[in-house]
């Protein structure tokens, strides 16, 4: 459990950091709710009037504080999602084989002063998701190899292992030496694949009609083609149009056999109260369609 004035410390992060969405304001303000020893909404307000100043001091200081920092946290297994979650951490010693040892970016001399790290992320991220997570520590560069996470043993073969990614980028530095900022996206993935797609668009469409969704390389933004997503393909400029029939929430990801899968894109459908009988007849068999088309016209020739 966090210091209130911690809280307000995450508050800051999310209504601050440009890169949000409101999806990721909500996330964020569940992750700082989730660790709060009282999370009542009396609680919540006296502690933000209360630590308000204290906590504005310790975003300008950020350097030389271990604040709890709210981060993109995922975890790509073989054939699914593991973890998928934004997460309230900060740097923290951390068990594996047994072992117990510091992780907060001090590492191998890393950095100066003790902050959130990617490897700290994923210790508090195994508490939120119920998953075990296990690694090798290496005294040369005081830092953990990651062995296993959920089950999966790191290397099955000799192309798949337990990759590190921050940013859609291969990390520079060991887990534990890795520091990481408001909203970085961290990502352990079980792949060899040294590119992780990215999926953009909509967050909102309307039943029968078509969204434009768009696949790119993460670390690139280059389009991706051929990949995946809810059953269609992209073309050659990364573009892919989705259609729902039904309204509610779908979460969408891309996928792509030499790469690693997106993050979930969540759209949330509507319904479309203009939609007629011959446009749901087209969405759902278009060949139907195009011959009752075509024998209207023959019938007009007449």
């Amino acid at each position: 459990m966090y210091h209130p004035h911690c809280f307000v410390v995450s508050l800051i992060q999310v209504f601050t950091v440009n890169t949000h969405d409101a999806l990721t304001v909500r996330q964020g303000i569940r992750a700082i709710r989730a660790n709060s020893q009282k999370p009542t909404m009396i609680w919540f307000t006296l502690a933000l009037f209360s630590s308000l100043l204290t906590g504005i001091s310790l975003v300008l200081a950020a350097p030389t504080h271990n604040y709890p920092t709210l981060v993109r946290l995922r975890i790509e297994g073989e054939t699914n999602t593991i973890f998928d979650r934004i997460v309230l951490t900060h740097g923290h010693p951390v068990t594996a084989s047994g072992v117990r040892h510091p992780c907060d970016g001090t590492n191998n001399h890393a950095h100066p002063f003790p902050g959130p790290t990617a490897i700290a992320a994923l210790d508090d991220a195994s508490r939120i998701g119920r998953f075990a997570w296990d690694g090798t520590w290496f005294p040369r560069f005081e830092d953990y190899l990651v062995t296993m996470i959920a089950g999966v043993p790191a290397v099955k073969n000799e192309s798949d292992f337990w990759h590190l990614i921050l940013n859609y980028r291969d990390a520079p530095a060991g887990g534990c030496q890795l520091r990481v900022r408001a909203f970085d996206e961290v990502l352990f993935a079980y792949s060899a694949a040294n590119k992780t797609l990215k999926l953009s668009g909509p967050r909102e469409a309307r039943v029968g009609v078509p969204i434009t969704l768009t696949v790119t390389d993460g670390a690139t933004d280059a389009p991706v083609a051929g990949a995946l997503v809810a059953n269609e393909t992209s073309d050659v400029n990364g573009h892919v149009s989705v259609a729902f029939f039904r309204t509610g929430s779908r979460n969408l990801k891309a996928e792509r056999s030499d790469a690693i899968r997106s993050r979930k894109h969540l759209v949330k459908v509507r319904p479309n109260r203009w939609m007629s009988l011959w446009n749901w007849v087209e969405l759902i068999n278009p060949t139907l369609t195009s011959k009752l088309a075509g024998f209207n016209a023959k019938f007009l020739s007449f």
